[in-house]
């Protein structure tokens, strides 16, 4: 009779770059804490990352299988010959900040108002407002405003001292604006469908090399699906919700649901395809901001979008 082995087989990791405080995190977390992983016969191994930057890199360098990016960097990097893919995370949008009890209620009223821009003057939010505004109000918020360049959590603090009108930024600092008082006077969300999007623009998601994929198919399924299944777990689980609060830094209970919201409303529904919208998109970043918006690219390479073996994905 053969002995049994004294340890199991172990299963094989998926390597995922995890940046501090952001949301893969979470989904990490109910995906460790339920197993979800082992029950798909792979192991999830977090790295850390120390920014977005440091994402393109472990990706570039082969450091990480999986990353969270947004879908122009996969454009550029396979208009270069590199085969990444990307698959839809989420749909969160940020939007313009203001007073609760200020003047402004519209794109239009930013007209000679100090604007703050999170994310530089190629930001494809930016990018989308500034459309918006141009089709819809006749107002070129690039020059009829004041604008103002800077990270999140500087424009937000100058918001909050009154030294800015309004501020453009990402979804998980407005929650923390909206959960000190201020309001949302327009989300990106909306200057999307005013421009004939879809409401839900999966910008950011998962990034990972092809040819792995291709010769992993097990791993790459699993880990969508344990992906997909521990978001919908969040959709819909106080207890969840609870367990990964020591990851989010909020310690207000006002901040906590409002960062909650905002996730669930962007949560990926399964099966979702972008190619026709982010086709639309594009060409809106292009007239706007130019190639400096497209990353030096005229047109969309094909095979952005990760199709599964079977079509599906």
């Amino acid at each position: 009779m053969c002995a049994r082995p004294a340890h199991a087989e172990a299963a094989p990791a998926v390597h995922l770059g995890t940046v501090q405080f952001g949301t893969l995190q979470w989904v990490v977390d109910v995906i460790r804490r339920r197993g979800l992983d082992a029950a798909r016969g792979f192991a999830v191994s977090a790295q850390p990352l120390a920014n977005t930057d440091a994402g393109r890199i472990a990706m570039v360098s082969g450091q990480a299988d999986i990353v969270v990016l947004d879908w122009m960097f996969v454009a550029v990097q396979r208009a270069a010959g590199s085969n990444l893919c990307f698959a839809p995370f989420s749909s969160a949008t940020g939007g313009i900040m203001a007073r609760a009890d200020g003047p402004i209620q519209s794109l239009a009223d930013l007209k000679d108002r100090r604007l703050g821009v999170a994310g530089g003057p190629a930001d494809k939010s930016w990018l989308l407002v500034q459309a918006a505004a141009r089709a819809h109000d006749r107002v070129d918020l690039a020059r009829a405003a004041s604008v103002v360049y800077g990270a999140p959590p500087l424009l937000g603090a100058k918001l909050q001292q009154g030294e800015l009108d309004a501020v453009l930024t990402f979804w998980n600092f407005a929650a923390r604006l909206e959960a000190d008082g201020f309001r949302q006077v327009v989300s990106v969300s909306d200057c999307a469908v005013a421009l004939g999007l879809p409401p839900r623009l999966d910008l950011v998601g998962f990034v990972f090399r092809e040819d792995w994929a291709r010769s992993n198919p097990a791993l790459i399924g699993g880990f969508l699906s344990a992906a997909e299944q521990a978001e919908r777990m969040l959709a819909t689980s106080d207890e969840e919700w609870n367990a990964i609060r020591p990851l989010m830094n909020a310690p207000a209970e006002a901040l906590f649901a409002r960062l909650r919201t905002r996730f669930v409303a962007g949560i990926a529904p399964p099966g979702e395809k972008m190619d026709a919208a982010t086709a639309r998109l594009f060409a809106i970043l292009k007239e706007t901001g130019g190639t400096r918006a497209t990353g030096g690219l005229e047109n969309l390479p094909s095979g952005i979008f990760w199709r599964a073996p079977n079509g599906t994905g």
